[in-house]
């Protein structure tokens, strides 16, 4: 079940964080891979039930084992040439390499659907994905997402 994480689950969160920072670093190398991606002070910010404002850290859990995590927000549309909608983004998410594979990502996502919509009231759900990261394209578009915008940097 997705559920807000707790401070116990520290050292799972940034066993799987380190996974993913790992994994990205494929295709942004001037990423860092630390020892704790989410430093305590921070993780115990992220696990309070107002911080999903700001950056909640949910965990998935089996056989009470964290197997994979998400940090989101909420956020409100802001706009005078809009209507007025919450949207949740999803900053951050991870399954256990060892646990792909087996429906764990497509469950976490199912639950994040149903608490966008009927706890939280969203319109929407959105997040970023590393253009050549094909696999991760694939499985956000098997879910239901669909390209809406392009993001560009330009480094510096």
């Amino acid at each position: 079940m997705l559920e807000l994480a707790k401070e116990t689950d520290f050292d799972e969160v940034n066993r799987l964080a380190r996974q993913v920072t790992a994994h990205h670093a494929q295709w942004t190398p001037d990423m860092e891979i630390v020892e704790h991606p989410y430093p305590m002070d921070y993780f115990q910010e992220c696990i309070k039930p107002e911080s999903i404002w700001e950056s909640a850290i949910y965990v998935m859990r089996q056989n009470g084992s964290v197997v994979g995590y998400m940090r989101i927000y909420l956020w409100n549309t802001n706009s005078t040439v809009s209507a007025k909608r919450t949207i949740l983004s999803i900053d951050d998410i991870g399954v256990d390499e060892v646990m792909r594979n087996q429906g764990i990502g497509t469950k976490m996502m199912t639950q994040l659907t149903t608490l966008a919509k009927e706890e939280w009231g969203c319109s929407s759900i959105c997040l970023y994905v590393d253009a050549p990261n094909e696999n991760a394209r694939a499985y956000y578009e098997k879910c239901g997402f669909h390209v809406r915008n392009i993001g560009m940097i330009l480094d510096l």
